[in-house]
């Protein structure tokens, strides 16, 4: 199995000879792969986006006269933008109107998406109160009763990447089959252990 130190050094070799859209995949590569690094990879994997950024600049289009505007075919990545490029998905919560229990939480893919759901589900002519911000590219949105009681949120979530465990596949491909005793196994054993 390769290791990622080892990926990470094949990106670099290949890219000096890349061209601009080869540079824009394996910067997404990096940035796929980031969340799961260690500290010593991830300085690398930035230092790795940095050079990527540095080379597709170097293969900038330059403007013909003063009047035109620099046409950049890739964005210029600082070590402040990478966190806000890693993966992100929202999560919308809304909130029963009487107590303010969770009724239910919903994941997308884009900020726009769960305000696009926010509105679709709840009635916009009730006089809320909104809380909207938009920080380090990305967003986030309450929606109050007149009183400060939550009815909806979105919010940013980091993608996370878990590794799974071999018995933990396996006890849940049993579940798919019908079979929920390993699943309860499986717990049983985790309780026995604390």
């Amino acid at each position: 199995m390769t290791s990622i130190a080892d990926t990470l050094r094949a990106i670099e070799a290949r890219a000096e000879r890349a061209i601009v859209q080869e540079l824009r995949l394996m910067t997404q590569e990096i940035l796929a792969m980031r969340t799961l690094l260690v500290l010593e990879e991830r300085n690398h994997a930035d230092a790795l986006l940095l050079k990527l950024d540095r080379l597709a600049q170097d293969q900038t289009v330059a403007p013909v006269s003063a009047t035109e505007t620099p046409v950049y075919l890739m964005p210029d990545l600082r070590l402040d933008d990478i966190q806000a490029l890693a993966p992100v998905e929202y999560k919308v919560h809304f909130y029963g109107r009487a107590c303010g229990d969770l009724e239910d939480v919903v994941t997308l893919d884009a900020f726009d998406a769960g305000v696009q759901l926010v509105l679709d589900r709840l009635d916009a002519h009730r006089g809320h109160a909104i809380e909207a911000s938009w920080t380090n590219g990305r967003g986030a949105l309450k929606v109050l009763t007149p009183t400060g009681a939550a009815l909806a949120t979105v919010e940013a979530a980091d993608v996370v990447d878990v590794s799974v465990d071999p018995i933990v596949n396996k006890v849940c491909q049993a579940l798919q089959l019908g079979d929920a005793s390993r699943i309860e196994q499986l717990f049983g054993l985790m309780l026995k252990a604390a």
